[in-house]
């Protein structure tokens, strides 16, 4: 007889990651696709991949991580790198496709409690993550909850303004910090700096190499990435900051220079007293991880019982089962 599994989604502006795991929350398969554009092929994409997941057998629970503001109930109401998502139920339209319940709740969320529960922030009672991507994620944990606020949608650090009629961003208004500080902006400041063909994986290569416009480039980019750092520590007095996403990977470069800015920005803070700050235990796959345990805790919930695999979850399990939208059945 197959254990059971539990299939988890990050839905991200240019790829979709999909993992499955065991009872235990080992990793048994993942799956990438690129991102298709709009709500309805995007509920098939992820049917398809779970289909593919599953190998044949039915998972008894499915999580997905979107990128967005995404409310308790599980409708999105914005998401600036998704394509025509704004105002859809993907909960409910990819619960009526699977003919199951779908926890569903914003993608750094997911992977904040994936990092408290097994990840690089296993034990940390307040924490920052920041997802670092097409975009810029973030989750706020607070006394070893995830924040979501009054109606789901706390925790957007990338729309925060970091430079008052600045660069446009993808939300449409101007001055984010996504449009200084992601891999987007990376990319952007790799064209204006070397050329139309170079993007930001080459512009890492080459600072690796030793290259010094390279290495020049990634400290600017690094202070921006240190002033939305630095906001938020010093709204929040985190015990940690944790990178995630795509530029996780590339941490240990971004690192030196990125703690130099912090240095200079973090007012009231000694070198003792500052957050540290580390990359995802998981890198890209924490958000799909984070995921399957919300769909694992809201199938043990059902059940009548948060145990083993959901168990790892922590803190208000009543409440993260409430996110998926549809109700189980």
């Amino acid at each position: 007889m197959k254990s059971a599994t539990h299939i988890g989604f990050d839905v991200g502006g240019t790829k979709i990651f999909g993992v499955v795991t065991d009872h235990g929350g080992a990793v048994q398969r993942t799956l990438r696709e690129p991102t298709p554009d709009g709500a309805g092929p995007l509920m098939d994409a992820l049917a398809d991949m779970t289909a593919r997941l599953g190998t044949g057998s039915r998972p008894v629970s499915v999580g997905v991580g979107m990128a967005g503001l995404i409310t308790l109930d599980g409708r999105i109401t914005v998401s600036p790198n998704l394509v025509d998502v704004d105002g859809a139920d993907i909960g409910s339209g990819l619960s009526h496709l699977l003919d199951m319940p779908v926890f569903l709740d914003n993608e750094v969320n997911c992977a904040a409690r994936w990092e408290m529960s097994a990840g690089a922030a296993r034990g940390v009672r307040n924490g920052v993550m920041v997802s670092l991507g097409t975009g810029i994620g973030g989750a706020f944990m607070l006394n070893g909850e995830v924040l979501r606020g009054s109606g789901g949608l706390a925790g957007e650090p990338g729309h925060m303004i970091v430079e008052a009629g600045g660069r446009q961003c993808a939300c449409g208004r101007r001055g984010c910090w996504e449009a200084y500080a992601s891999g987007s902006a990376l990319d952007r400041m790799a064209v204006e700096r070397f050329g139309e063909t170079c993007r930001g994986p080459e512009v890492t290569a080459a600072a690796r190499e030793g290259d010094a416009g390279a290495l020049e480039l990634l400290d600017k980019f690094a202070y921006w990435l240190a002033l939305g750092i630095s906001n938020l520590c010093i709204l929040t007095d985190p015990e940690m900051v944790v990178i995630g996403g795509g530029l996780s990977e590339d941490w240990d470069l971004l690192a030196p220079t990125t703690d130099k800015h912090m240095a200079a920005l973090l007012i009231g803070r000694s070198a003792e007293s500052r957050p540290s700050i580390v990359p995802s235990k998981a890198g890209e796959l924490s958000a799909a991880l984070g995921a399957a345990l919300g769909g694992a805790q809201g199938h043990s919930a059902a059940l009548g019982g948060a145990q083993g695999h959901s168990a790892a979850l922590g803190g208000a399990q009543g409440h993260s089962a409430a996110l998926g939208g549809a109700s189980p059945r």
